[in-house]
């Protein structure tokens, strides 16, 4: 056997998370494995999770915990509305189409929306820590963590009222944990890359007001 180069790193094998054993495990088993792992021991999860071996597996497990979510909680407003609660008693026309038509048009493209939520969620992630110089590993990788944060996480929505306040508090942290143990960065830039699109859209909104303030006292100065 070669001994490596002096000075050269090797990447320690991960052993990868039970989803990635559903086939011997089945896959309600692996998904529910890895579900608990991922909200009770995030650190560990993200530490075993693989790093690369396509984008179908991971994206798989993201579609069914999201979409199952998402499809929960648009139910639940759903049988609100129909209840006459959070609707719209002046517009009953608005209504039925709300509740109705919309609703079910939702339910059935609730997957399209997962899908398309966790290629963006992951490309400005990534780019986030690209910039803050933490990506020291592929795309791949940061679409990983979104998936397998996303799809544990996700299934949270099916508790009424709080449950998108549960979800999004725990995505944030989710997504903290896993970008610094998956990336082997250090916390602080996970966490300012998690942070980053929220700070720089409040920037832009608070910018604009005070251009468009600007604007409008320049504007009520000329006027005579």
């Amino acid at each position: 056997m070669v001994a490596p180069p002096a000075g050269s790193t090797t990447a320690a094998p991960r052993s990868g998370l039970p989803w990635d054993e559903r086939h011997s495990k089945g896959l309600f088993h692996g998904f529910i494995e890895t579900l608990q792992m991922v909200l009770s021991k995030p650190g560990a999860a993200f530490t075993v999770m693989r790093r690369e071996g396509g984008l179908g597996e991971p994206l798989l497990f993201g579609l069914i915990g999201g979409s199952f979510g998402f499809i929960v909680y648009l139910i639940y407003n759903l049988a609100f509305q129909s209840l006459g609660m959070f609707a719209n008693r002046n517009n009953p026309l608005t209504h039925l189409i709300g509740a109705g038509i919309g609703g079910i048009v939702l339910i059935v493209c609730a997957p399209l929306f997962v899908l398309i939520g966790i290629f963006i969620g992951s490309v400005i992630l990534h780019l986030c820590l690209l910039l803050l110089g933490g990506a020291k590993q592929s795309f791949e990788t940061t679409f990983r963590v979104v998936c397998f944060a996303g799809g544990s996480v996700n299934p949270l929505l099916v508790i009424p009222f709080c449950g998108g306040l549960i979800v999004g508090v725990w995505k944030i942290v989710l997504y903290c944990i896993g970008l610094a143990r998956a990336h082997e960065t250090d916390t602080g830039r996970a966490v300012l890359a998690v942070f980053l699109p929220l700070i720089l859209c409040c920037g832009g909104v608070i910018l604009c007001a005070m251009l468009f303030g600007g604007i409008g006292a320049m504007m009520h100065n000329w006027n005579p």
